[in-house]
């Protein structure tokens, strides 16, 4: 039933670019809905689809979101399936016709015109079910609606804005429209879904995986802070403050297991990609987290970056380029505990569930290996005899001997690690490869943060906004911040952002809504020391927050001899993918490209 009703209400991606499948199944002028949706079983089961395309993917059904922090300042990518976010994030040969933005344009395009379909094909049914329920379910789809095009305008700007499912000479003529007119419209919008969900007395904390009133309004304050607009931002942040049904997990590691996912305690996680146990392809963590596989010679793909690493503050809440206690010689002592709980360093021991096929003792199942850039054998242990054996080829150490400070591809052509591995959703009680923990898309950290950015850039800086930091800040152990000049506070929540939601997929929504993409994302990719007897070096942060490591970039190793180069100004936005161009010529390409 399931299948059936997912291939029904399936259909083409806006673009005509979609992949085959997708072009095989309906037409774009043939509403799929048009027979459907005629009662509530209908109707919810038609909003199951509406959500399984908010699911975003790319590629080997990774996360989007987490791999797009690839491309910025946070993070990089060493290479495999998903070069084009290596292009993306170096400025360099990336090209109009790439598959990631490709990918992000056509997923959430799906889901904008999925949420059309439902929204639509719901007025079949309208007068067999209770109003209230109607609108509860309508306005879910309103609301995963907006959440496409939240995406599409902080990738691409101006984007064709549909309200209903367009049919093909749509398309082909569609113009781009302007962001603001786009974002009062989903006001509008949102409005109507906060009315529903009120009027249908839906659950201030629904089940996992579900939009509803805080959701809706954290949504509204993202489109807000897209185009600058404080005052709604800060309304509805604070609305969400003020209804007291959400607080902070005591335990933030809890946030990004199976286990503390499913209990959602303290009542912190918003909205979440979440995985049924059902589901035949759930999330691929390993890519991205860049866990070896049954301890192969090195990791793979995504790596944090010192950059982020060193956003971190001292236990005394100091910058360490500015801290008496940060140690260069030995950088995770006196860190900010997010850091541990976010990111492995050279040294830690990395577990992790290493096979879905049953073995015994359970132990086995894992693996539990010491992550060491400094050696040429990875150690793995081994539960059997109970110490580390030595496990030769460590590739991390090969790439970074190879050639002075650069990044080398070794003999075997697999290129060598960057010094750092994610932490963050590593659930060592979940086949890495196969997980089913859930990606957050929106947690009550965000909203507090986003409540007290608005009103500092507002200038009504009182004590609710050092209450909104604080909290964030006394969930990982740091002392509170007692500042309170616009300056200094902008540039305080920009850095509690960097680190509570490092890995998360929100870096490149918050540097392009700060107009900083291209400043804090050009240079040389900086890397750990090469030597350890090297103490780390110390950059220089700047208002906006940026380290500058030019004092010291001898004593640093780079990812592959990259050097950055956003400061163009055409990276300030991706480029619409060059297939729809062609096939609609009245898309004007995004400036640059």
């Amino acid at each position: 039933m399931k299948k059936s009703i997912f291939i029904l209400l399936s259909i083409t991606a806006l673009g005509l670019s979609a992949c085959q499948k997708f072009l095989d199944r309906k037409p774009l002028d043939a509403s799929s809905a048009s027979t459907f949706l005629s009662n509530q079983a209908e109707m919810e089961q038609g909003l199951i689809g509406v959500y399984a395309s908010a699911m975003w993917v790319f590629p080997n059904n990774t996360s989007l979101l987490f791999a797009i922090e690839s491309s910025t300042d946070h993070a990089m990518k060493r290479g495999g399936n998903a070069e084009d976010l290596v292009a993306m994030g170096d400025g360099g040969p990336f090209l109009v016709n790439n598959s990631l933005s490709i990918t992000a344009w056509n997923q959430a395009y799906k889901l904008v015109q999925r949420a059309n379909q439902q929204i639509a094909g719901m007025e079949n049914g309208k007068a067999n079910v209770n109003a209230t329920t109607f609108n509860r379910i309508k306005a879910e789809a309103l609301v995963l609606r907006a959440w496409g095009y939240l995406h599409l305008m902080t990738w691409f700007g101006d984007v064709p804005f549909y309200k209903a499912p367009p049919a093909v000479n749509e398309v082909l003529s569609a113009k781009r429209t302007p962001v603001a007119t786009i974002v009062a419209e989903l006001y509008k919008d949102v409005d109507d879904a906060v009315a529903a969900f009120d009027a249908a007395g839906t659950a201030p904390v629904q089940a996992l995986g579900r939009v509803n009133k805080a959701a809706a309004l954290g949504i509204k304050a993202k489109l807000a802070l897209l185009i600058k607009d404080y005052r709604t931002a800060a309304t509805a942040t604070k609305t969400v403050i003020d209804g007291g049904q959400y607080t902070l997990n005591p335990n933030y590691p809890n946030l990004f297991s199976l286990a503390g996912q499913t209990t959602n305690a303290g009542r912190e996680i918003l909205f979440c990609q979440t995985y049924p146990t059902d589901v035949n392809e759930p999330q691929n963590w390993g890519p991205i987290l860049g866990v070896p596989r049954q301890v192969t010679n090195s990791q793979s793909s995504h790596f944090p970056s010192q950059a982020l690493v060193d956003q971190f503050e001292d236990r005394s809440g100091n910058r360490i380029d500015a801290s008496l206690t940060y140690d260069p010689a030995n950088p995770r002592l006196n860190r900010d505990r997010r850091l541990a709980w976010s990111i492995y360093l050279p040294g830690d021991t990395m577990v992790h569930f290493a096979s879905k096929t049953p073995a015994l003792p359970y132990n086995n199942l894992r693996e539990r290996t010491i992550f060491n850039i400094y050696s040429n054998v990875r150690r793995k242990f081994n539960w059997n005899t109970g110490v580390y054996d030595n496990v030769t080829g460590n590739n991390d150490w090969i790439g970074a001997q190879a050639a002075g400070i650069q990044w080398q591809v070794s003999a075997t052509g697999n290129i060598g690690g960057v010094g750092y591995v994610w932490n963050k959703y590593n659930d060592s009680t979940q086949y890495t490869f196969e997980s089913k923990v859930g990606h957050i898309l929106l947690r009550y950290a965000d909203i507090l943060l986003m409540y007290a950015e608005a009103k500092i850039e507002l200038n009504e800086i009182d004590a609710s906004v050092l209450t909104a930091i604080n909290a964030v800040r006394t969930r990982a152990g740091q002392p509170a911040v007692l500042i309170n000049t616009q300056a200094a506070l902008r540039t305080q929540v920009r850095r509690e952002r960097a680190v509570e939601f490092a890995g998360e997929g929100l870096r490149l929504f918050d540097l392009r809504r700060w107009d900083i993409y291209g400043k804090a994302n050009s240079g040389p990719v900086v890397g750990i020391s090469l030597d350890p007897a090297v103490p780390a070096a110390r950059p220089v942060f700047d208002a906006d927050n940026i380290p500058d490591y030019s004092a010291s970039i001898t004593q640093r190793i780079r990812f592959r001899n990259q050097v950055r180069n956003n400061a163009n100004a055409k990276y300030k936005l991706w480029p619409i993918p060059q297939p729809e161009i062609d096939n609609n010529p009245g898309l004007i390409q995004n400036a640059g490209w």
